[in-house]
C-alpha cells in the first residue's frame, strides 16, 4: 500500500460517494461525508437509534 495512502484522512475516501438525497433533505447543513462518518462512529459505539446520545 502506498504510505501516502495511509495518512489520507477518512473524510477523503466518503468524499466521491455520490449523494442521492432530495435536495430539501440536503438543506446544506450536513454534507454527507459527515452523515456517513457519524453514522459508522455511532454503529462502532453500539448506538440502537438516532437520539442515541448517552
Amino acid at each position: 500500500m502506498d504510505p501516502k495512502a495511509a495518512r489520507k484522512p477518512i473524510i477523503d475516501y466518503f468524499s466521491e460517494v455520490k449523494d442521492l438525497r432530495t435536495n430539501r433533505n440536503k438543506l446544506g447543513k450536513y454534507p454527507l461525508e459527515e452523515v456517513i462518518i457519524v453514522t459508522i462512529l455511532a454503529v462502532i459505539s453500539s448506538a440502537k437509534g438516532w437520539e442515541d446520545a448517552d
